[in-house]
């Protein structure tokens, strides 16, 4: 297998990444804003912070998608670099092909999951459930694509490529 970089791919993910960083700004203004209203002027906003906790498990389930296409996840690899460059990359194939099965069982769970309760209002937001739980959707079908891509051999700049068997 032939590792290639894929600069459509790495841009989506690129935009990703900014729409993270932006969430996260727009997180840290809204948790600041609140602690300034409710300890100076013992007010609130309804549902801000709900609203918070929602972006924040968006952020981490498209960064947690990223990271692994990114090959940036935590991982111990002191045996793993002991090994040939070829078991290296069947291992890493292994590990590319379990995460990707566990992901597709979340994400059915998950369907199933927001079929049941999705319909259930927030009560501080007045919105449907299923606008937080398609979080979980999100985050397994980029988990699932990103292993799907590095499969193919389309790997982020700085990901670990996978060795070419022979």
């Amino acid at each position: 297998m032939i590792t290639r970089s894929n600069s459509s791919v790495n841009k989506a993910t690129a935009i990703l990444e900014v729409i993270i960083g932006l969430a996260l700004l727009l997180m840290f203004v809204v948790v600041f804003t609140l602690v300034v209203l409710r300890y100076v002027f013992g007010a609130t906003i309804i549902g801000a912070n709900e609203a918070t906790v929602i972006a924040f498990v968006y952020v981490t389930a498209i960064g947690a998608a990223i990271d692994l296409f990114r090959d940036e996840h935590i991982s111990i690899s002191y045996f793993v670099q002991k090994l040939s460059s070829r078991s290296q990359s069947r291992l890493v194939r292994l590990r590319l092909l379990l995460l990707a099965t566990l992901n597709l069982y979340i994400l059915v769970q998950a369907i199933v999951w927001i079929s049941r309760t999705g319909n259930f209002m927030m009560p501080a937001l007045g919105m449907p459930q299923w606008i937080a739980q398609l979080s979980i959707v999100v985050g397994s079908s980029l988990c699932i694509a990103y292993c799907v891509l590095r499969l193919l051999g389309i790997t982020s700049t700085n990901a670990t490529p996978l060795a070419t068997d022979q």
